[in-house]
């Protein structure tokens, strides 16, 4: 569903002033979450925070340990999602669309905010987090003339709930799933010290755009590339109807991405699709691009593929060990950090306030 900025009961979060990451001489990565015992949840995102986040990860790189949050830097509770790993190695992934509140026409995995307090204060519920989200915004369907709805079997309720709010009417298809083994371990106590749990995933960052921590498993399905299409199911309630947002879904090889730089044209034309649900049947098409063609962050560009991985994409293809990605995705959000700060610097002062 949109994100946090038509933020409901749906949504629970609230500052974490105590956190610190460390690294161990695999790169390996332990995140430590000290939690207020009686914490002020909040109804926003949190600000981007440039300049702490850039000393952050300069601290990662030369200690191999900061502090991620302090009294006036708070960041938020994990939230959570997952990549689909397909069985001949492409990967499912989505354009963010140009109304999207951040990382507009970014390219990214699928994840999202806990919604109640048990999320937050168990690994399982940090997990389901992870699980429904997924659902809720990709579905897969066979290539079947008459096509299957695919029903992974550790989110089959919540996969099944977002085919129905998308109104498709199809057949299931249950399948067992494959989880990779995560390199990262969160650890969340009180700030007394306090032990609440301890949970595996691939961990991620950021404070650009917003400052968040995000938990991520990548999950390989037994079907290959040529058995499926992508499904986006994201979209909002609004006046009591559901309206489908209908992103880009993107089938990409991990080779076509391969030493590529942000900002960068995908020469090989990328399989892209999006889905329109006609009396509950999808009728999966391929889009059209027509100039003025817009890329990250609603820029004018010269080709309806520049590639713009956003953090959650950029930690999974580093999990995934891709050429130009593996061990770098701290690397590439420091970047990117220190870059939109340079620019920020250099814009005039009624810019930055309007």
């Amino acid at each position: 569903m949109r994100e946090f900025d038509n933020m409901s009961q749906e949504i629970y979060h609230f500052k974490v002033h105590k956190a610190e990451a460390e690294l161990d001489g695999q790169c390996r990565m332990t995140v430590r979450l000290f939690y207020p015992k009686n914490p002020e949840p909040i109804d926003r995102r949190l600000p981007e925070n440039l300049a702490f986040g850039v000393g952050v990860f300069e601290a990662l790189e030369r200690n191999y340990f900061a502090n991620i949050a302090d009294t006036d830097n708070p960041i938020k509770p994990a939230s959570a999602g997952s990549l689909y790993v397909l069985k001949d190695g492409k990967i499912v992934c989505h354009r963010r669309d140009k109304f999207a509140p951040t990382h507009k026409l970014y390219h990214s995995a699928y994840a999202g905010y806990t919604q109640a307090p048990e999320f937050v204060y168990s690994a399982n519920g940090l997990r389901q987090t992870g699980l429904k989200e997924s659902a809720e915004e990709c579905l897969l369907i066979t290539t079947d003339a008459s096509p299957w709805l695919v029903v992974p079997n550790d989110s089959k309720d919540y996969t099944l709930e977002a085919a129905k709010r998308l109104g498709l009417n199809l057949r299931p298809r249950f399948v067992d799933v494959e989880v990779f083994e995560p390199t990262d371990t969160l650890e969340v106590y009180y700030e007394d010290g306090e032990h609440i749990f301890t949970t595996r995933a691939f961990l991620e960052f950021i404070y650009e755009s917003q400052t968040s921590l995000n938990a991520l498993w990548l999950r390989r399905f037994p079907l290959s590339s040529n058995e499926i299409h992508p499904v986006d199911a994201e979209g909002m309630v609004k006046d009591g109807q559901f309206q489908h947002f209908n992103r880009e879904s993107y089938v990409i090889d991990p080779s076509e991405v391969a030493n590529i730089s942000f900002g960068s044209i995908l020469q090989r034309r990328p399989r892209v699709v999006q889905t329109r649900i006609e009396s509950g049947i999808p009728r999966v098409y391929k889009p059209e691009y027509k100039e003025p063609y817009l890329g990250p962050d609603k820029v004018p560009v010269v080709h309806p593929h520049v590639w713009a991985p956003e953090d959650l994409l950029v930690r999974t293809l580093d999990a995934l060990n891709v050429p130009g990605y593996a061990g770098k995705w701290r690397e590439i959000e420091l970047w990117k950090e220190r870059s939109r700060l340079e620019r920020r610097s250099l814009l005039p002062q009624e810019v930055l306030a309007a």
